[in-house]
């Protein structure tokens, strides 16, 4: 199929059951979303940060090499300083990474605007990650293998393009973890979905807890 004109018509024509008709994958990382006062900015890692001289760090969703990054500066390497690290993913919408970069899910009209899933657990946000990346799969075969994609420029705007994709370069967050596992790095990797600007629930803070103290 050739590509359409007008990014609108991908948008109304999209049939995925995460993917679907008037939705948009809009690019996580956008001008501004690093915090300067931060130090040390590590590159593809916005305000990554350490809770002073403890060992717990933080960090907004970062691309595939800034997860790498983090990890290499915090010294999780098998062949380094051996530092166990547990990364723990808090982000309550489905994340796809495309090309090294996370992309989330958003109403093309609200596209600032989390889609909030209250109450989800790990396993069906994971489930919907999974689906999220098989509709960007099959969408981007009718496409000549390219997805549409959103990002968002310095003055706010948001400007459509398309992303060319292959079946290796789409990952869900818990395969980017479980590649990196492979690649000896010492991280193990969980996900606890918490609403955003919400507080989290006492069941969320027992199972935060409960990995701290094994």
């Amino acid at each position: 199929m050739s590509i359409p004109k007008e990014p609108e018509q991908v948008m109304k024509r999209r049939d995925g059951s995460v993917l679907g008709k008037k939705t948009i994958l809009k690019s996580d990382h956008f001008p501004g979303c690093q915090n300067k006062r931060l130090s040390p900015q590590i590159d593809g890692a916005p305000n990554y940060r350490q809770a002073d001289s403890m060992h717990v760090h933080g960090v907004a969703i970062p691309t595939i090499d800034g997860i790498q990054n983090v990890l290499d500066h915090i010294g999780a390497q098998n062949d380094g300083k051996q530092t166990l690290v547990l990364w723990i993913n808090l982000r309550e919408e489905p994340v796809v990474y495309i090309n090294g970069r996370p992309f989330v899910l958003r109403d093309v009209e609200r596209p600032f605007s989390n889609l909030e899933h209250t109450g989800i657990n790990r396993a069906r946000v994971e489930q919907m990650e999974n689906r999220l990346k098989e509709d960007i799969l099959l969408e981007a075969a009718r496409y000549g293998n390219k997805i549409l994609v959103t990002d968002e420029l310095p003055d706010g705007q948001m400007v459509d393009q398309w992303e060319p994709v292959t079946h290796d370069s789409v990952k869900t967050p818990l395969e980017v973890y479980e590649e990196l596992q492979k690649k000896r790095y010492l991280v193990d990797y969980e996900r606890v979905p918490v609403t955003d600007e919400k507080s989290p629930k006492e069941q969320d803070f027992d199972i935060l807890v409960s990995w701290l103290i094994v």
